[in-house]
């Protein structure tokens, strides 16, 4: 007879995370025994008398300690839900009923003491349109289509503004107040909004007593996980607080696990959870579509420092399927590769980079132009375009570029080129755009074959065409092959990009993350009218507003000073910090 399963919520999460030390140990000594078999007679579950929900029971940990459970009537769920001191897990538990949503069949918990103290609309009367609340008018069923519990909806209709949500917010499922958020303040109707938070699995009818199927919803995921051993368990207790390693906003799970028929596009604004998307995209792609024992998923971002950071937060996130994601920083590989063939780069510095123009320019002559016009043509034309004769040039696009050329003044111009390269040979050096060229160049023409089934692509927006010519050699082209997240809002070291241009086809598996979870929407919205007049590419040819992007955070607008110098600002930083500080403590 199989062993019952075992649960765990976002909710313990926290309270384990703010319990002592020592009390840590024994929750984990505890939950090891759990996972083996909840069922074993030394677990004794107690019910707590005054309970709302007759399923809640406590399960003592030491003298002082209680572990809330959810243990069931029927099916083969155990659900670990809080973790306390005995009066607090009480108070906690007492009021709590466990219930799937009978329209959309997830899981949710409620509070049935703020239910019962809630605030309810009065009697409809015929009033002025304006006078009405936000929700006053809808009718039950679209509400509850929301993910909006059944108890909850004399609450919500009570709110006599968009800016009383924020106080119902914490008594509600994070789905139902993203869709009440985006009807109330934008003005959406019950389908956009719901278009908008989540990819909601069609229900025709649903068991609610069906815990187990229950926790197989995407809204459900949100908060609790099915735990497979007990050494998931335990690392998921060990590893620092940050609930992105387990729990994923269906928006993010379904890219997560989507499968793509060929390259996919992830754009984002800051804080929308590209980067946690790439990880457990890597982490689904290892241990799910790519799994010989030879199969490898290259992970790859553009500088060193980030790729360390994503290394270390994946060996939080990832099991065994580690050992076949590899990451690094694409100008690391690619000059590792070549020195796998024989081949020692020997990169040029700044400097010599600059005696190797002047060089040039000693040797052949500037013409009609500035010198500051050749490193500018040869970055943004000549290496964009991966230009490597002067045929080629002289048939480039130089579209965008503020000095014209006329075809006899190209090849004066490649002249300059042509000794610079000749200059750079003398040394035996290359730059880095020349480093990656030469790597796509040497795959191609060895037809070297590659053990990765998948690159990940992070920060895309400040990626070099050649360096997404290179990316699209790394791996065969078909279903789920490349996966790359990006926002041009945020583009620090590149241009703008045609991912077509380099190979790379998303057409039609381009998706956007929409929710913002870092920041307020005070300062998301003071910082996209800083950009208003700014256009912004979406990697692909086209433009990204950035006007889809919301935060469900709320705080104090923006405070904006000036000073007359540094030290008053350094001073009234200091200050101002101080005050904060007071504040929380």
């Amino acid at each position: 007879m199989p062993l019952p399963k075992v649960a765990i919520s976002s909710d313990f999460l926290t309270a384990f995370a703010l319990i002592p030390k020592a009390q840590q140990k024994k929750v984990r000594e505890f939950i090891t025994r759990f996972q083996a078999n909840p069922l074993a007679a030394a677990i004794h579950y107690e019910p707590l008398h005054e309970a709302r929900d007759t399923r809640v029971r406590s399960v003592r940990i030491d003298l002082a300690y209680r572990t809330i459970v959810l243990q069931p009537q029927q099916g083969d769920v155990f659900l670990l839900a809080w973790v306390d001191h005995h009066d607090e897990a009480m108070a906690w538990a007492r009021h709590k009923v466990f219930e799937v949503n009978a329209t959309t069949g997830a899981l949710q918990i409620i509070d049935v003491a703020f239910v019962e103290s809630a605030p309810r609309v009065t009697p409809p009367t015929v009033k002025p349109l304006e006078a009405y609340g936000p929700f006053e008018t809808f009718q039950d069923g679209d509400l509850l289509r929301t993910g909006l519990p059944r108890p909850l909806l004399p609450a919500v209709r009570a709110l006599k503004s968009p800016e009383e949500l924020e106080d119902l917010k914490p008594h509600l499922p994070e789905e139902a107040y993203e869709a009440l958020y985006w009807i109330a303040n934008l003005g959406y109707s019950v389908d956009q909004a719901l278009a908008e938070v989540t990819p909601r699995p069609v229900v025709d009818a649903v068991n609610v007593n069906d815990i187990a199927a229950a926790l197989d919803h995407p809204d459900s995921r949100r908060r609790f996980v099915v735990v497979k051993s007990a050494d998931e368990l335990i690392e998921m207790l060990n590893a620092p607080l940050a609930k992105w390693r387990v729990f994923l906003h269906p928006s993010q799970a379904d890219l997560v696990r989507r499968n793509f028929n060929g390259p996919a596009r992830v754009l984002g604004g800051a804080g929308t959870g590209k980067t946690v998307v790439a990880m457990h995209r890597a982490k689904y792609l290892a241990a799910e579509v790519f799994t010989r024992p030879t199969d490898r998923i290259l992970f790859t971002t553009f500088t060193r420092n980030l790729a360390a950071n994503i290394q270390s937060n994946l060996k939080s996130l990832c099991g065994s399927e580690l050992e076949r994601i590899e990451v690094i920083n694409l100008h690391a590989w690619a000059f590792d590769f070549l020195k796998s063939q024989g081949i020692t780069p020997a990169m040029a510095s700044d400097d010599e980079i600059a005696a190797c123009w002047q060089n040039a320019f000693s040797a052949v002559g500037t013409g009609e132009w500035p010198e500051s016009f050749f490193p500018h043509e040869w970055a943004r034309v000549v290496q964009d375009q991966g230009l490597t004769s002067k045929e080629d040039y002289l048939q480039a696009s130089r579209a965008g570029q503020s000095i014209r050329l006329s075809r006899p003044q190209r090849a004066v111009v490649w002249e300059v080129f042509d000794e610079y390269r000749r200059q750079m040979a003398a040394l035996s050096k290359m730059d880095w755009t020349d480093l990656i060229r030469q790597t796509r160049l040497y795959l191609q023409q060895n037809h070297a074959v590659l053990p990765y089934r998948a690159v990940v692509v992070d920060e895309t927006q400040d990626w070099h065409p050649e360096d997404l010519r290179l990316i699209r050699q790394l791996v065969p082209e078909g279903p789920n092959d490349l996966f790359l997240v990006g926002d041009a809002h945020q583009r620090i070291y590149g241009r703008p990009v045609v991912l077509g241009q380099c190979g790379i086809n998303v057409r039609g598996r381009s998706r956007k993350l929409r929710i913002n979870y870092r920041t307020t929407e005070e300062i998301r919205d003071w910082a996209m009218e800083m950009l208003t007049g700014q256009t912004f590419d979406d990697l692909d040819g086209a433009s990204d507003l950035g006007t889809e992007y919301r935060s469900l955070l709320h705080g104090a607008a923006p405070l904006v000073q000036h000073f007359k110098s540094l030290s008053d600002e350094q001073a009234f930083i200091l200050t101002h910090i101080q005050s904060l500080l007071n504040d929380v403590f």
